[in-house]
């Protein structure tokens, strides 16, 4: 038994009034768009998502940062309701030209009128092309001028110093977490019209080192995150490494990048003894096919979506996807993916007491059945293991599935009642059918039921200790919104659940019991 971080209950982005509404603990301003983000006059670059374009927030560039700028407009939004903060401070070296223009054309990285035909450009406006000639070779050369003004450290430095007069310090009341970037080792292919090179190991912490030292020297409160990694590769090697074991792996004594990262952040500590990172922010997308963003339900995809989510704590799982192409020739065991074991391992080993965050993840589109019931069961994983933080990309859309699975945690009985506390030791004879998950507040006993099947399935719980008390059953799962299946009394160390229904997601909670779980059930 262990308490659980609130946390874990996070999202990117999404609609202010609905976000309110279903209480997610976390808002993440991240992704792609943001590693260039021009606070001054709230302008963002698309990058490679969209043909390298520098796009306006505001129109009235008056004062600076403008009024009702993107950015304070979204933490506003989410501290005035509660919900915790953390915005990403870009690193890249790059921003948004302060002349860029309100309206179209607007200043793109690859203009067709400067550097020629290109495969494609965009419908909207036909002067911004997509980087690559006529005959799809990459466009090389470009001048990152054209879009872009290079800045340091304090440039976001006096964009965390107007946001904490604005909205006070971490300490009180503020942003409280700064993340390090976005997908650092992508940047020669998100952003290659800035920074064609790929990212190293070096320059990587280089970048830690100094943005994070400044973050917290203008808010000693504030805690950072990072690498902020882009999926599985950047766990072991750099940009450079492209995949695979090599020379700047081999520069760092063979050491995985995560690791070798977490090594640098305890060696090199603030004067005082504080990290330059708190939480080691790592992003995660199942690679298997159709699982992640998207909307293919299939049953067969259906199985392989809720069979990935092993991916994250079973170290003898091997992905079922091109991950396990990689092999299992050395320690590493790269097939087997145990990602939450792994990355603890690493912790413990090189940096201890560094927090865990996975700041991006998506296990399928919004109305998948399966992706809601996968949504609800990594609440479960993420207690359990541990995970200190954790933002789905993106927020659900109103009244989809996956928001049905944020609900069933954070308002299962429509009266504000939570699922918090601690994760307590459960078990499933079958988990591939029925998982099972477990978590007690007080005299508050709750079991997740996630029926992973195309049938109705009947739960026979055996608990290690009496349970005496009443019992409600809530649950949602494609054709029914969250709601209460039943409810009895229980005084012994069993109950049976019938007919729990297919594909779905379900909470048992037990009232005014005393005795937790030791020994799981099965």
């Amino acid at each position: 038994m262990h308490p659980f971080s609130p946390l874990i209950f996070g999202v990117a982005f999404g609609d202010a009034t609905r976000n309110a509404q279903i209480g997610y603990t976390v808002r993440r301003w991240g992704g792609n768009s943001v590693t260039r983000y021009n606070w001054q006059v709230d302008v963002h670059s698309t990058a490679a998502d969209w043909y390298y374009e520098n796009i306006p927030g505001a129109a009235d560039r008056t004062t600076v940062p403008p009024l009702n700028n993107s950015a304070d407009v979204f933490v506003g939004a989410a501290r005035s309701v509660g919900s915790d903060v953390l915005m990403t401070i870009p690193t890249i070296g790059w921003t948004p030209r302060a002349d860029s223009p309100l309206q179209h054309p607007y200043f793109a990285g690859f203009s067709v009128a400067k550097y020629g035909a290109q495969q494609a450009t965009d419908p909207w406006d036909p002067g911004a092309g997509n980087g690559h000639h006529a005959d799809s070779t990459p466009i090389t050369g470009n001048d990152p001028h054209d879009t872009s003004t290079a800045v340091g450290a304090n440039f976001q430095t006096d964009w965390i110093a107007h946001l904490k007069s604005t909205f006070g310090g971490a300490a009180t009341g503020g942003v409280k977490f700064y993340a390090l970037d976005n997908e650092v080792m992508l940047w020669n292919s998100t952003h290659r019209d800035v920074h064609p090179q790929p990212t190293t190991y070096d320059e990587t912490w280089a970048n830690a080192a100094n943005y994070g030292a400044a973050i917290k020297q203008q808010d000693p409160g504030a805690l950072v995150t990072g690498p902020v990694t882009w999926g599985y590769c950047d766990l072991f090697g750099s940009a450079k490494d492209n995949c695979a074991d090599g020379t700047d792996r081999q520069a760092h004594g063979g050491t995985p990048f995560v690791a070798w990262y977490l090594q640098q952040v305890c060696a090199h500590p603030l004067a005082g003894g504080a990290h330059v990172v708190d939480y080691l922010d790592l992003h995660y997308y199942p690679q298997g096919t159709n699982v992640a963003l998207s909307s293919n339900d299939s049953a067969t995809t259906a199985a392989l979506r809720l069979r990935s989510l092993r991916e994250l704590y079973d170290a003898n799982w091997v992905s079922e996807s091109w991950i396990a192409d990689l092999g299992d020739a050395d320690a590493n065991h790269y097939s087997k993916p145990g990602l939450i074991p792994r990355v603890r391992a690493w912790i413990d080993g090189y940096c201890p007491g560094t927090k865990l965050a996975i700041t991006e993840y998506n296990w399928g589109n919004d109305d998948t059945a399966s992706g809601a019931v996968a949504q609800a069961e990594l609440f479960g994983i993420f207690a359990r293991e541990g995970v200190d933080m954790a933002t789905r990309w993106v927020a659900p859309a109103a009244n989809t599935l996956a928001e049905r699975a944020f609900s069933l945690f954070l308002n299962y009985d429509g009266v504000g009642s939570k699922v918090q506390g601690n994760s307590v030791a459960a078990s499933s004879a079958n988990a591939d059918q029925l998982g099972a998950y477990a978590f007690q507040s007080g005299a508050r006993t709750m079991v997740l039921l996630t029926n992973k099947t195309a049938l109705a399935q009947d739960a026979a719980l055996t608990f290690a200790g009496t349970q005496n008390g009443t019992w409600k059953l809530f649950g949602f799962d494609a054709t029914h919104a969250l709601h209460l299946l039943g409810s009895g009394s229980i005084n012994g160390a069993s109950l049976a659940l019938s007919a729990l229904p297919t594909m779905s997601a379900n909470l048992l909670v037990i009232e005014g019991s005393d005795t937790i779980f030791k020994n799981g059930f099965d």
